[in-house]
């Protein structure tokens, strides 16, 4: 039951307390209402408020439950019995070699609820006329029943389900199943449906189209799930720090900068174009003339500007790769 007299400063609302913690509001809810995982405050206007120990708990949850621990198990749980769980989860890993990661696992991975949606997706004809990278599918149910009575493992980052008539049960099932594939986004694809149900699914966070829809409408659909592109490690690269040497040839450049974009912009082109030029510049850098001590340190200086800026935009070129479905292999 929520707790309206807990002294503890309750600050965020689930929509923050997701963001933070990375679990989606469709978990976060389950977690609460089934296995009483939270017991956030709530204001008078019936909204509810977590505090710093819920956010802690929520990460600590997210992260032993995507190694295996069932929530049902460890949702009661304080957070310094999860914190020790986690450290003698990771102590154990840490005693044999991990295995490196396949390419499958560095997909975005995918669970569908509709044959004909898999099909759809799945279809030369589709994949042809909107090309980018392929949906790889985890796992496929014919409907909300299937899915129910076979559990798949958790992990998932695109829950898609089409069903004809969207309903109240069919809504709980949708929002108990992203909880238990622990879905960082999830779709909905309707025909007709109750209001009721319609913006049960939107306040949790989830996409909802009706159908029908044409293809251009589901490729766009699909774009719109990928993963975030950036990546918040990167950050600026220093001056002193040894230059990366190219990653990609002239002949891949130049293919890149020929293929026609599938999107409104052409940030493929331009982003090839502009490390094609500032590798050349990098090399004038260093042939250009130096008459004298200063001079040649201005010349180094700007060769390993342009060299790093080089390089940033090499990891631009590779997302938007990623993001395109093209292959950056040097045709050598």
């Amino acid at each position: 039951m929520p707790n309206t007299l807990d002294p503890r400063p309750a600050l965020y609302r689930i929509g923050a307390v997701s963001k933070l913690s990375g679990v989606p509001v469709p978990t976060l809810r389950i977690w609460q209402t089934r296995y009483s995982a939270f017991s956030p405050a709530t204001t008078q206007g019936q909204h509810r408020l977590y505090d710093e120990e819920d956010l802690r708990k929520a990460a600590l949850l997210k992260s032993l439950t995507s190694q295996g621990h069932g929530i049902s198990l460890i949702a009661g749980l304080s957070t310094a019995q999860l914190q020790q769980l986690l450290q003698t989860g990771s102590q154990m890993a840490r005693g044999s070699e991990p295995a490196p990661r396949s390419p499958d696992s560095q997909r975005h991975r995918w669970v569908l609820v509709g044959h004909h949606l898999a099909e759809r997706l799945q279809s030369e004809h589709f994949r042809s006329t909107h090309p980018g990278p392929a949906v790889h599918i985890q796992a496929v149910w014919a409907d909300l029943n299937e899915a129910r009575q076979n559990p798949e493992a958790a992990d998932t980052d695109v829950l898609m389900v089409a069903v004809n008539n969207l309903s109240d049960s069919s809504a709980q099932q949708i929002l108990e199943l992203s909880a238990q594939l622990s879905a960082r986004q999830t779709v909905v694809l309707y025909g007709f449906g109750q209001m009721k149900a319609i913006d049960s699914l939107a306040r949790t966070g989830c996409l909802l189209h009706r159908e029908p829809l044409n293809d251009a409408a589901l490729a766009n659909i699909v774009r719109s799930t990928r993963p975030a592109l950036t990546d918040a490690s990167w950050g600026l690269p220093h001056l002193n720090d040894p230059v990366p040497p190219r990653q990609f040839s002239d002949a891949v450049l130049q293919r890149v900068a020929n293929i026609p974009s599938q999107v409104l912009c052409e940030c493929p082109r331009h982003v090839a174009e502009l490390i094609g030029q500032l590798g050349r510049f990098e090399d004038y850098s260093l042939d250009c003339l130096q008459q004298s001590p200063k001079d040649s340190e201005l010349h180094t200086q700007l060769h390993k500007m342009a060299g790093t800026a080089r390089a940033l935009l090499e990891k631009a070129l590779q997302m938007v790769a990623d993001h395109e479905g093209i292959s950056l292999q040097d045709p050598t």
